[in-house]
Order: C-alpha cells, then sequence, then structure tokens
C-alpha cells in the first residue's frame, strides 16, 4: 500500500529529528509549536500547514521537498538512527546489514543450470509426490541457491509473486523469521516464514500476504527442506 502525505511528512520528520537529536518538547520549546500538533504530525494523524513546514525546513537546514516528499534508499542514511541504538541492538544491526550485503555480493548475473523441483504452495501446502527435477537454465541465480522451485499462490506477496521461481539452499535448520520451503507430513510441500511457539512447542509457519493465517504443526509433521535465497 501506498504511504500518504500523512505518512511521508511523519517518516521524514522523526527521519530529522533523529538525525539531530530533537525531541519533541525541544521541538515545541524552540518553535513554539503545541505539543499535541507535534505529537499529531508524528503520529501520521494530521499534516502540516505549508508555513509550519517552512519552519521546520528552516530550522534543520533543509529543504521543504525533504520533509513532504518520500526518500530514496540514497537519500536516507541509517547513522544517526543507528547511533542512538544500545551496543545490543547495534550489534543486531550490523549482523542483519552483513547478512544482506553477503546476499547481495552472492547474486551473480551469469547464466547457470540449476534443477527445478517441482512446485511449492504459497498458501495451503501443495501435494507433490516425487518431486520430478527438471536442469534449467536460468540467470540471476544466487550463488547459494541448490535448488530451484515453482510458487503456486500469493500468501507470500508481494515478496515472492504467484507463478514466480525462487531458489532454496538446502539446509536441515533456519533462523526464527527466514522463508523456508517446508515438507508437510511427508506428502506436501510449502514455501512460508519460519517461527516456533514456544509454549505450546509447536512450529509455525506464517505468510507474508495478511489475508492468510499462520498455521501450526508438531515438530514431527514438518521437515526443513532449505531456505529460501535471493
Amino acid at each position: 500500500m501506498a504511504l500518504g502525505n500523512k505518512e511521508i511528512f511523519s517518516q521524514n520528520l522523526k527521519y530529522y529529528m533523529y538525525k539531530y537529536d530533537v525531541d519533541r518538547n525541544t521541538l515545541c520549546d524552540t518553535l513554539g509549536f503545541k505539543y499535541m500538533t507535534v505529537s499529531d504530525w508524528i503520529n501520521a494523524k494530521t499534516y502540516p500547514r505549508i508555513d509550519k513546514i517552512e519552519i521546520l525546513a528552516n530550522y534543520f537546514n533543509i529543504k521543504k521537498s525533504d520533509l513532504v516528499e518520500k526518500q530514496t534508499d540514497k537519500q536516507i542514511d541509517i547513522l544517526p538512527v543507528y547511533n542512538q541504538l544500545t551496543d545490543i541492538r547495534k550489534h543486531k544491526v550490523y549482523s542483519y546489514a552483513t547478512q544482506q550485503l553477503d546476499e547481495q555480493t552472492d547474486n551473480l548475473n551469469e547464466h547457470r543450470s540449476i534443477y527445478l523441483v517441482g512446485s511449492s504452495a504459497a498458501g495451503l501446502p501443495l501435494d507433490y509426490g516425487d518431486l520430478d527435477a527438471e536442469l534449467i537454465d536460468l540467470s540471476n541465480i544466487p550463488a547459494k541457491a541448490d535448488k530451484a522451485i515453482h510458487i503456486k499462490g500469493d500468501s507470500m506477496e508481494p515478496k515472492i509473486a504467484n507463478n514466480s521461481i525462487i531458489f532454496y539452499h538446502e539446509q536441515p535448520t533456519l533462523e526464527i523469521g527466514e522463508i523456508g520451503i517446508f515438507e508437510i507430513n511427508g506428502s506436501a510441500v510449502t514455501c512460508k516464514k519460519y517461527y516456533v511457539d514456544y509454549e505450546s512447542k509447536k512450529i509455525v509457519l506464517k505468510s507474508i500476504n495478511p489475508k492468510y493465517e499462520p498455521m501450526y504443526f508438531n515438530g514431527d509433521q514438518v521437515r526443513i527442506l532449505g531456505k529460501v535465497v535471493f
């Protein structure tokens, strides 16, 4: 869903407040704004008048467009936010960023062959029987990919589209929140995000598409075939 004007302004305002280490009280005291007015801007409940936008732009020494237009990735500086995190949270951000860089580096543009092993559901598990493997030639195959699989269904949209071919690295375990390919009850396969409900000791397979409910399984009902790689 596209962001509206209020949401875009809210994100930009919070970003510049983080960047220049300005809290709500300071902003209100310095510029004479009401606390609830600024809170409503930050929470995307209201949109400021043009004169207020100009005052804020002058205060942060930026252009008015920096507050009202959606910023591209190149314009976003993560360091001001990162620097305010605790050491533990910084470590988590660094680990995730390193993982993303590794995945990006491992993506190759050259053609190579890979086995397409049938289909996987992105919805309810899809019966597959004995998966027939077909050797295919594709470009942009991630270096870590061992197999390709055809996705049927929209439960993993928008990240994974219906009728697309995705790749996975064969491995028996996953980290919480990772996207994997799963065998269900020895007779079906599905693509989902991996979670564990430690209280009920159930494996939870979640869709990205919010119209689908999570699926709960006993540990012996699910076998991890691999991790989806991009």
